[in-house]
């Protein structure tokens, strides 16, 4: 049996810790059921007090705290629920936790990081030059921060030795599944994504991805270039038009474009076209070619390729996916 601790601190997303317990739990009672050896002892661990007060009208109650001495298998680390303008205090305020981290990973215990919760693995220096996945929301001020780590920002789930993190919100807990998997077998992780209704396998969050500009940097020029890409995308608009428009020469303008958003500036208006034409997908339009010359496109075959790789899904796919329900 694996001690599994999952680590309950001031700030953490309060649905993702229950999610994750029912899970566990769950995969307990369908090995019993099998009449396997249960799997898991699970335990929640606080981090300065037993009772921690959730954003919701709920507390939990802990076993233990990470002052206490105990051992564990394996150390699970929920999303936090705090708005992006505070994440330096709340990392700052789980400074005892962050080291515990790394002392645990010192002993060989397995780490699993939910969602945000890379936040902390990523400051205790533990995902230097491995990689790494986390919301999708959050990938670009994790980037920005931790240049050493290798982000995967489209993956669901990354494993390096015993470092396991799962991708944004309810997808993270197929990186719960993962680890299920791994410890009891494919055939009660099935088991419990068809109870759970969850999507087993998936192996990318792309499709869930919005592109909203890689805004966090101070390049005034670039975000100038930016302006002007998210004004005329509907247009056959070109890499010289964009530099004349900053006063660049075309080769330092996609140097210091890329260096500011990490995207060469035609990965940039792909992403900004497909972003608008996935929201006229979304508000009902129908027609695939419509969609595709209004975006300033003149070949259906290059927008589908294109559509494709940014979202994992074909346009049609997508526009299924996503068209609203019918009553």
């Amino acid at each position: 049996m694996k001690h599994i601790s999952i680590i309950v601190y001031d700030g953490v997303l309060s649905t993702a810790v229950s999610n994750t317990v029912s899970l566990l739990m769950s995969t307990n009672e369908s090995a019993l059921k099998k009449g396997l050896p249960i799997p898991f002892n699970i335990e929640l661990i606080g981090v300065q007090h037993k009772t921690v007060q959730s954003n919701l009208p709920l507390q939990f109650i802990c076993h233990k705290t990470i002052s206490e001495k105990f051992k564990t298998d394996v150390v699970i680390i929920p999303p936090m629920n705090t708005d992006p303008e505070h994440i330096d205090i709340l990392l700052k305020q789980n400074n005892v936790l962050i080291h515990w981290i790394k002392e645990r990973y010192l002993e060989k215990v397995q780490l699993i990081s939910l969602c945000t919760g890379a936040y902390f693995l990523a400051e205790s220096g533990l995902l230097h030059h491995i990689p790494a996945t986390s919301h999708w929301g959050a990938i670009e001020d994790l980037q920005k921060r931790y240049p050493k780590i290798d982000f995967k920002p489209d993956h669901v789930v990354t494993q390096s030795n015993a470092i396991i993190t799962g991708g944004g919100g309810f997808s993270s807990l197929n990186a719960m599944l993962y680890f299920i998997e791994q410890n009891t077998g494919k055939e009660i992780s099935i088991e419990l994504s068809k109870f759970y209704a969850l999507d087993y396998g998936r192996t990318s969050q792309r499709v869930f991805t919005v592109f909203s500009g890689q805004r966090l940097h101070d390049d005034d020029e670039i975000h100038k270039a930016q302006r002007y890409i998210e004004t005329k995308f509907k247009t056959d608009i070109r890499v010289e038009q964009i530099a004349d428009e900053v006063n660049m020469s075309r080769r330092n303008f996609i140097r210091r474009f890329k260096n500011a958003t990490h995207l060469n500036p035609i990965e940039y208006i792909q992403r900004v076209k497909v972003e608008a034409a996935k929201k006229a997908f979304e508000t009902g339009e129908k027609n695939i070619a419509d969609v595709t010359y209004s975006m300033g496109y003149n070949d259906l075959k290059t927008f589908r390729t294109v559509f494709k790789r940014i979202t994992g899904l074909t346009p049609a796919d997508y526009r299924n996916k996503f068209k609203g329900h019918e009553i």
